[in-house]
Protein backbone atom coordinates (compact mmCIF):
# COMPACT_ATOMS: atom_id res chain seq x y z
CA UNK A 1 0.00 0.00 0.00
CA UNK A 2 2.63 2.18 1.04
CA UNK A 3 4.31 2.01 -2.72
CA UNK A 4 0.94 2.55 -4.24
CA UNK A 5 0.71 6.19 -2.22
CA UNK A 6 3.97 6.76 -3.44
CA UNK A 7 3.12 5.87 -6.95
CA UNK A 8 1.07 8.52 -6.77
CA UNK A 9 2.78 11.07 -5.16
CA UNK A 10 5.49 10.81 -7.90
CA UNK A 11 2.66 10.63 -10.58
CA UNK A 12 1.29 13.90 -9.55
CA UNK A 13 4.67 15.76 -9.13
CA UNK A 14 5.16 14.64 -12.78
CA UNK A 15 1.88 15.99 -14.16
CA UNK A 16 3.01 19.37 -12.06
CA UNK A 17 5.91 19.76 -13.44
CA UNK A 18 4.32 18.74 -17.37
CA UNK A 19 1.34 21.40 -16.06
CA UNK A 20 3.41 24.24 -15.14
CA UNK A 21 6.81 23.74 -17.01
CA UNK A 22 6.34 25.90 -19.88
CA UNK A 23 3.74 28.45 -18.14
CA UNK A 24 4.09 31.97 -18.20
CA UNK A 25 0.74 32.98 -17.84
CA UNK A 26 -2.54 31.67 -16.33
CA UNK A 27 -6.16 33.56 -16.87
CA UNK A 28 -8.40 32.02 -13.61
CA UNK A 29 -11.90 32.28 -14.39
CA UNK A 30 -14.55 31.49 -11.51
CA UNK A 31 -18.03 30.00 -12.41
CA UNK A 32 -20.92 31.54 -12.07
CA UNK A 33 -23.45 30.09 -10.09
CA UNK A 34 -27.24 31.11 -10.90
CA UNK A 35 -28.51 30.11 -8.30
CA UNK A 36 -26.21 31.61 -5.54
CA UNK A 37 -27.05 34.94 -7.12
CA UNK A 38 -30.88 34.39 -7.23
CA UNK A 39 -30.54 34.27 -3.68
CA UNK A 40 -28.09 36.78 -2.81
CA UNK A 41 -30.66 38.90 -4.75
CA UNK A 42 -33.70 37.68 -2.90
CA UNK A 43 -32.39 38.36 0.38
CA UNK A 44 -30.92 41.74 -0.27
CA UNK A 45 -34.39 42.67 -1.85
CA UNK A 46 -36.33 41.86 1.09
CA UNK A 47 -33.43 43.56 3.71
CA UNK A 48 -31.53 40.32 5.02
CA UNK A 49 -28.64 40.16 3.44
CA UNK A 50 -26.92 38.13 5.54
CA UNK A 51 -29.23 35.50 4.53
CA UNK A 52 -27.43 35.44 1.15
CA UNK A 53 -25.51 32.90 2.69
CA UNK A 54 -28.29 30.18 2.36
CA UNK A 55 -27.37 30.17 -1.21
CA UNK A 56 -23.25 29.61 -0.98
CA UNK A 57 -21.99 26.95 -3.54
CA UNK A 58 -18.94 25.62 -3.44
CA UNK A 59 -16.52 27.89 -5.79
CA UNK A 60 -15.32 26.36 -9.54
CA UNK A 61 -12.65 28.21 -11.39
CA UNK A 62 -10.84 27.09 -14.49
CA UNK A 63 -7.05 27.96 -14.84
CA UNK A 64 -6.30 28.86 -18.59
CA UNK A 65 -3.12 29.73 -20.91
CA UNK A 66 -3.15 32.95 -22.42
CA UNK A 67 -4.04 31.49 -25.43
CA UNK A 68 -7.44 29.81 -24.52
CA UNK A 69 -5.99 26.40 -23.78
CA UNK A 70 -7.42 24.60 -20.77
CA UNK A 71 -4.77 24.02 -17.79
CA UNK A 72 -6.04 23.44 -14.68
CA UNK A 73 -9.95 22.83 -13.14
CA UNK A 74 -10.16 23.76 -9.56
CA UNK A 75 -13.22 22.47 -7.58
CA UNK A 76 -14.10 23.20 -3.72
CA UNK A 77 -15.08 20.99 -1.42
CA UNK A 78 -16.55 22.32 1.74
CA UNK A 79 -19.30 21.66 4.32
CA UNK A 80 -22.43 23.61 3.63
CA UNK A 81 -24.11 24.03 7.24
CA UNK A 82 -21.46 23.00 9.89
CA UNK A 83 -20.26 25.84 12.52
CA UNK A 84 -17.64 26.70 9.60
CA UNK A 85 -19.36 25.98 6.90
CA UNK A 86 -20.06 27.84 3.84
CA UNK A 87 -23.47 28.86 5.53
CA UNK A 88 -22.86 30.11 8.47
CA UNK A 89 -18.79 31.79 8.03
CA UNK A 90 -18.43 32.65 3.90
CA UNK A 91 -16.07 33.77 3.41
CA UNK A 92 -14.05 32.91 5.99
CA UNK A 93 -15.19 29.07 6.12
CA UNK A 94 -12.97 26.43 6.16
CA UNK A 95 -12.85 24.77 2.62
CA UNK A 96 -10.23 22.44 0.26
CA UNK A 97 -9.75 22.72 -3.03
CA UNK A 98 -8.56 20.12 -5.87
CA UNK A 99 -6.68 20.73 -8.61
CA UNK A 100 -7.51 18.79 -11.52
CA UNK A 101 -5.18 18.40 -14.90
CA UNK A 102 -6.01 15.89 -17.25
CA UNK A 103 -8.75 14.36 -14.89
CA UNK A 104 -6.00 13.82 -12.38
CA UNK A 105 -6.22 15.56 -9.38
CA UNK A 106 -2.93 17.06 -9.28
CA UNK A 107 -3.12 19.55 -6.19
CA UNK A 108 -4.69 20.34 -3.00
CA UNK A 109 -5.60 23.64 -1.16
CA UNK A 110 -6.42 23.25 2.50
CA UNK A 111 -7.76 26.61 4.40
CA UNK A 112 -8.69 26.65 7.99
CA UNK A 113 -11.81 28.74 9.30
CA UNK A 114 -10.72 31.71 10.17
CA UNK A 115 -12.27 35.09 11.77
CA UNK A 116 -12.84 37.73 9.84
CA UNK A 117 -13.19 41.75 9.94
CA UNK A 118 -10.52 41.56 12.73
CA UNK A 119 -6.74 43.17 12.51
CA UNK A 120 -4.38 40.17 11.80
CA UNK A 121 -2.74 39.70 15.36
CA UNK A 122 -3.93 36.32 17.05
CA UNK A 123 -3.35 33.00 14.60
CA UNK A 124 -7.38 32.77 14.17
CA UNK A 125 -7.41 35.95 12.16
CA UNK A 126 -4.58 35.26 9.55
CA UNK A 127 -5.17 34.12 6.63
CA UNK A 128 -2.87 30.67 5.48
CA UNK A 129 -3.30 27.62 3.40
CA UNK A 130 -1.43 24.48 3.31
CA UNK A 131 -0.11 23.18 -0.78
CA UNK A 132 0.11 19.62 -1.12
CA UNK A 133 1.02 17.48 -3.63
CA UNK A 134 -2.66 15.80 -4.92
CA UNK A 135 -4.72 13.88 -4.36
CA UNK A 136 -5.87 13.96 -1.25
CA UNK A 137 -2.48 15.62 1.67
CA UNK A 138 0.04 14.57 -0.01
CA UNK A 139 3.67 15.96 0.15
CA UNK A 140 2.99 19.72 1.25
CA UNK A 141 5.25 21.53 -1.10
CA UNK A 142 4.23 25.10 0.30
CA UNK A 143 2.76 27.21 3.09
CA UNK A 144 1.34 30.28 2.44
CA UNK A 145 0.33 32.72 5.73
CA UNK A 146 -0.55 36.07 6.09
CA UNK A 147 2.15 38.18 8.26
CA UNK A 148 1.37 39.80 11.69
CA UNK A 149 -1.06 42.27 10.98
CA UNK A 150 -1.18 41.45 7.68
CA UNK A 151 1.01 43.88 6.00
CA UNK A 152 0.09 47.06 7.22
CA UNK A 153 -1.79 49.12 4.61
CA UNK A 154 -1.36 46.69 2.18
CA UNK A 155 -2.74 42.97 1.77
CA UNK A 156 0.48 40.62 2.15
CA UNK A 157 1.24 36.84 1.76
CA UNK A 158 4.37 34.92 2.52
CA UNK A 159 4.77 32.15 0.74
CA UNK A 160 7.31 29.49 2.27
CA UNK A 161 8.74 25.88 0.61
CA UNK A 162 8.18 22.38 2.17
CA UNK A 163 11.57 22.93 3.88
CA UNK A 164 10.59 26.44 5.20
CA UNK A 165 12.59 28.82 3.21
CA UNK A 166 10.93 31.71 1.89
CA UNK A 167 9.76 31.25 -1.77
CA UNK A 168 7.89 34.71 -2.34
CA UNK A 169 6.32 37.53 -0.90
CA UNK A 170 2.75 38.64 -2.33
CA UNK A 171 2.05 42.50 -2.15
CA UNK A 172 -0.78 44.60 -3.03
CA UNK A 173 0.28 47.28 -5.37
CA UNK A 174 -1.94 49.61 -3.28
CA UNK A 175 -2.57 51.72 -0.42
CA UNK A 176 -5.78 51.12 1.92
CA UNK A 177 -8.21 50.96 -0.62
CA UNK A 178 -8.91 47.54 -2.84
CA UNK A 179 -11.61 45.84 -4.50
CA UNK A 180 -14.02 48.13 -6.63
CA UNK A 181 -15.38 46.79 -10.29
CA UNK A 182 -13.67 49.42 -12.31
CA UNK A 183 -9.97 48.76 -12.64
CA UNK A 184 -7.75 46.18 -11.75
CA UNK A 185 -5.69 45.71 -8.65
CA UNK A 186 -2.49 44.11 -8.88
CA UNK A 187 -0.33 41.74 -6.17
CA UNK A 188 3.41 42.01 -6.89
CA UNK A 189 5.34 39.01 -6.19
CA UNK A 190 9.13 39.18 -5.07
CA UNK A 191 11.66 36.92 -4.37
CA UNK A 192 13.24 37.17 -0.98
CA UNK A 193 16.19 38.91 -1.96
CA UNK A 194 13.33 41.91 -2.85
CA UNK A 195 13.34 41.17 -7.37
CA UNK A 196 10.10 41.05 -8.54
CA UNK A 197 9.10 37.48 -10.30
CA UNK A 198 6.03 37.99 -11.29
CA UNK A 199 2.52 39.12 -10.52
CA UNK A 200 -1.40 38.45 -9.53
CA UNK A 201 -3.95 40.63 -11.05
CA UNK A 202 -7.68 40.92 -10.42
CA UNK A 203 -8.82 41.93 -13.67
CA UNK A 204 -11.77 44.50 -14.16
CA UNK A 205 -14.58 43.12 -16.75
CA UNK A 206 -13.14 43.08 -20.11
CA UNK A 207 -17.31 42.51 -21.31
CA UNK A 208 -20.72 43.89 -20.71
CA UNK A 209 -21.74 40.37 -19.85
CA UNK A 210 -18.61 39.70 -17.12
CA UNK A 211 -19.25 43.31 -15.76
CA UNK A 212 -23.17 42.08 -15.08
CA UNK A 213 -22.28 38.64 -13.41
CA UNK A 214 -19.66 40.33 -11.41
CA UNK A 215 -22.38 43.11 -10.24
CA UNK A 216 -24.54 40.79 -8.75
CA UNK A 217 -22.57 38.13 -8.15
CA UNK A 218 -18.47 37.50 -6.59
CA UNK A 219 -17.75 35.57 -9.22
CA UNK A 220 -13.83 36.74 -10.46
CA UNK A 221 -11.37 37.41 -13.04
CA UNK A 222 -7.79 36.69 -12.46
CA UNK A 223 -4.74 36.69 -14.40
CA UNK A 224 -0.80 34.96 -12.90
CA UNK A 225 2.37 36.26 -14.44
CA UNK A 226 5.36 34.04 -13.55
CA UNK A 227 8.67 33.54 -15.86
CA UNK A 228 9.33 30.92 -17.60
CA UNK A 229 12.19 29.56 -15.83
CA UNK A 230 10.49 29.35 -12.39
CA UNK A 231 10.94 25.82 -11.03
CA UNK A 232 6.28 24.31 -11.47
CA UNK A 233 6.10 23.58 -7.66
CA UNK A 234 6.45 27.55 -7.23
CA UNK A 235 4.11 28.50 -9.74
CA UNK A 236 1.81 25.77 -8.48
CA UNK A 237 2.30 27.75 -4.66
CA UNK A 238 1.61 31.10 -6.38
CA UNK A 239 -1.68 29.37 -8.22
CA UNK A 240 -2.73 28.89 -4.29
CA UNK A 241 -2.10 32.02 -3.52
CA UNK A 242 -4.10 33.22 -6.16
CA UNK A 243 -7.16 31.67 -4.45
CA UNK A 244 -6.11 32.88 -1.15
CA UNK A 245 -6.24 36.50 -2.29
CA UNK A 246 -9.72 35.75 -3.78
CA UNK A 247 -11.45 34.00 -0.99
CA UNK A 248 -9.51 36.70 1.45
CA UNK A 249 -10.44 40.21 -0.59
CA UNK A 250 -13.07 39.57 -3.19
CA UNK A 251 -15.14 36.71 -2.19
CA UNK A 252 -17.06 39.25 0.44
CA UNK A 253 -20.48 41.61 -0.55
CA UNK A 254 -21.93 41.67 -4.02
CA UNK A 255 -21.18 44.76 -5.81
CA UNK A 256 -24.51 46.30 -6.09
CA UNK A 257 -27.77 44.98 -3.74
CA UNK A 258 -31.53 46.34 -4.47
CA UNK A 259 -33.31 46.58 -1.29
CA UNK A 260 -36.85 46.50 -2.11
CA UNK A 261 -38.55 46.57 1.21
CA UNK A 262 -36.57 49.73 2.07
CA UNK A 263 -36.50 50.96 -1.34
CA UNK A 264 -32.39 51.75 -1.30
CA UNK A 265 -29.79 50.63 -3.31
CA UNK A 266 -26.17 49.95 -2.92
CA UNK A 267 -23.05 50.28 -5.14
CA UNK A 268 -19.57 49.01 -3.64
CA UNK A 269 -16.93 51.41 -4.27
CA UNK A 270 -14.03 49.62 -2.45
CA UNK A 271 -12.75 48.05 0.28
CA UNK A 272 -10.91 49.82 2.95
CA UNK A 273 -7.77 47.66 4.12
CA UNK A 274 -5.85 48.33 7.43
CA UNK A 275 -3.38 45.91 9.42
CA UNK A 276 -5.64 42.77 8.42
CA UNK A 277 -9.03 44.62 8.63
CA UNK A 278 -10.98 44.78 5.72
CA UNK A 279 -14.49 47.11 5.45
CA UNK A 280 -16.51 48.09 2.56
CA UNK A 281 -17.25 50.98 1.62
CA UNK A 282 -20.21 51.88 -0.50
CA UNK A 283 -22.49 54.38 -2.00
CA UNK A 284 -26.08 53.74 -0.50
CA UNK A 285 -29.05 55.79 -2.72
CA UNK A 286 -32.85 55.57 -2.10
CA UNK A 287 -35.15 58.03 -0.46
CA UNK A 288 -34.62 60.78 2.17
CA UNK A 289 -35.90 59.61 5.76
CA UNK A 290 -37.81 63.35 6.26
CA UNK A 291 -39.06 64.49 10.03
CA UNK A 292 -43.16 63.96 9.77
CA UNK A 293 -42.86 64.95 13.60
CA UNK A 294 -44.05 68.72 12.45
CA UNK A 295 -47.11 67.08 10.62
CA UNK A 296 -47.89 65.51 13.78
CA UNK A 297 -48.73 68.77 15.37
CA UNK A 298 -51.35 69.60 12.58
CA UNK A 299 -53.88 66.79 14.29
CA UNK A 300 -54.03 68.65 17.56
CA UNK A 301 -56.42 71.47 16.97
CA UNK A 302 -56.16 73.00 20.54
CA UNK A 303 -58.15 76.10 19.59
CA UNK A 304 -61.36 74.19 18.24
CA UNK A 305 -61.08 71.99 21.25
CA UNK A 306 -61.68 74.95 23.66
CA UNK A 307 -64.48 76.06 21.76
Amino acid sequence: MADEEEDIVVDAETVIAQTFAETTKLIVKQKFEPLEALVNAAANAVGMGALGNLGEVANKYDAFTDDGGLKLRVIESSEYCALTGRCCCAPNHKLQLHAFADGNEVLYMDRDCKCGGCFSCAECCRQEMRVHVGPGEGEQIAHIMEPVMGGGLSPTLQVIDRDGNDIATIKANAICCIGGICCDHTFKVKDPKGNTMGTITKERPDSLGQFAKEMVSDVDVFTMNVPKELEPEKKAALLSALHLIDYWLFEGDDQCTVDVVNQTCSFKCCDLYCFGCVWPCACVCGPNDEDDGGDGDDGGDGDDGGD
